[in-house]
């Protein structure tokens, strides 16, 4: 039987938050978390493909992204603040112990929620994610052509960030190491589109200034899948120290993509995390 998608919103420590829910949990739920800090679910959606196999999927719009309220105080900001805010979707959506999915800063913010509430979950997919701010900030994938990275830096140092040399080599950054799709779909290129347009984050101190966990993965003993793209702007070295750092990780690069497997290798990428969850649910 076919559950229609539903969505809504849920007061979550005193704000709307816009969710969205796919399919049946017969075999499980699965908590899928966006890129950011304020991507919206639509970056994300082709997760909610795993309905065919039995499980749902639920996705929302971060606080002060999206569909979802807006404050403008940075103290709803931090990093602690969004670790509570997964655990508060999950109670009071009653979605009981789920499969966390995190893509790029969903992928950090993930991790993080393993470590404070790991009784809350069954599983880890991270793709494209990392455990350190200062090397989110600071690393380049080594297949960045020099004159598009030192481009991109030159302007975005200086913040003239409407100057035309900056914007083509962005353009090519984003279309070779975010998404190397000829065509993007609707609802990737909408996303992209209003990213930047669509959030407070510009106005806001960063919430992984001095974030670092890379200490901490070996206290995560749930299931846990890492993958990454080869030429995935994220470096691929972040989702190697996930996978070593994580006990009994597996690790998947997908040789011909970027930042975005999901929608680069839909197919394939739906079924490797298929696969995953029927094992994690089988050794249950």
């Amino acid at each position: 039987m076919i559950v229609e998608p539903s969505d809504g919103y849920i007061k979550i420590f005193g704000f709307k938050l816009y969710h969205r829910s796919f399919g049946r949990p017969d075999k499980g739920t699965v908590l899928a978390l966006s890129g950011g800090p304020f991507g919206t679910h639509d970056g994300i959606l082709p997760m909610a493909d795993l309905v065919q196999f039995g499980y749902r999927v639920v996705m929302y719009d971060y606080l002060g992204c999206g569909r979802s309220a807006r404050p403008k105080d940075a103290k709803y900001y931090t990093q602690s603040r969004a670790v509570d805010e997964v655990e508060g979707i999950r109670k009071a959506l009653k979605l009981g112990r789920v499969h966390l999915f995190g893509a790029s800063y969903g992928g950090a913010l993930a991790l993080d929620v393993a470590l404070r509430y790991p009784k809350s979950l069954r599983s880890l997919v991270i793709s494209s994610g990392f455990v350190s701010g200062a090397v989110h900030i600071s690393g380049w994938n080594p297949h960045t052509p020099r004159g598009i990275r030192d481009t991109i830096t030159r302007y975005g140092d200086k913040g003239d960030v409407k100057n035309p040399k900056y914007l083509a080599a962005l353009e090519i950054w984003y279309r070779t190491q975010f998404c190397r799709l000829r065509v993007w779909p609707y609802d990737f290129w909408h996303m992209a589109e209003h990213f930047s347009d669509d959030n407070l984050g510009d106005d806001l101190p960063s919430r992984l200034k001095g974030w670092d966990i890379t200490d901490r993965l070996s206290e995560i003993r749930l299931p846990c899948l890492v993958t990454t793209g080869k030429y995935d702007h994220e470096s691929p070295k972040s989702a190697q120290a996930i996978h070593r750092g994580v006990p009994g990780s597996k690790l998947i690069i997908f040789e011909k993509g970027s930042h975005t497997p999901y929608w680069e290798d839909r197919v394939r990428f739906i079924e490797l995390v298929r696969d995953f969850l029927h094992g994690v649910e089988n050794r249950r």
